[in-house]
């Protein structure tokens, strides 16, 4: 009985769009690392380094995002700037989302940055696939 409903759970959880997200999310950060280490490697300064890379990143998640994980129709103008907007939107709360709990665990309590980068980043991973498929991409 306990093992049909946990693979009930995992079926309805690990599916075509999950699965999706997180190969759309790991090539999302090979286009943020890549990147950052080209513009250095071309002279760029750390900051503009940076958001360089990191206006690539969220421009690749955007558009793998749309096209292959939640399969967003419409490639209106008005229906793009919304949704890109909305993205855009979404990804400023999780940054600062996970900002407020790294100073939390890190300055505040103590625990090693190392580690807490990693547990931050599951929870930005898991809040921005809730926020693309709720708000971002969601059917009209």
């Amino acid at each position: 009985m306990i093992g049909r409903i946990y693979a009930e759970h995992i079926s309805k959880h690990v599916n075509r769009e999950t699965i999706s997200y997180l190969i759309c999310g790991v090539l999302t950060t090979a286009i943020g690392w890549g990147s950052f280490a080209i513009a250095v490697h071309f002279g760029f300064g750390t900051a503009t380094a940076n958001a360089v890379s990191t206006a690539l990143a969220v421009l690749f998640a955007y558009i793998t995002n749309k096209i292959f994980v939640f399969r967003s129709p419409g490639w209106g103008i008005k229906l793009l700037v919304v949704e890109f907007g909305k993205f855009c939107g979404a990804r400023l709360v999780t940054f600062i989302a996970e900002t407020a709990l790294l100073l939390l665990l890190v300055d505040v309590l103590g625990f090693n940055s190392t580690l807490m980068k990693g547990v931050s980043m599951v929870v930005v991973v898991i809040g921005n696939y809730v926020l693309s498929k709720w708000l971002v991409f969601r059917p009209v």
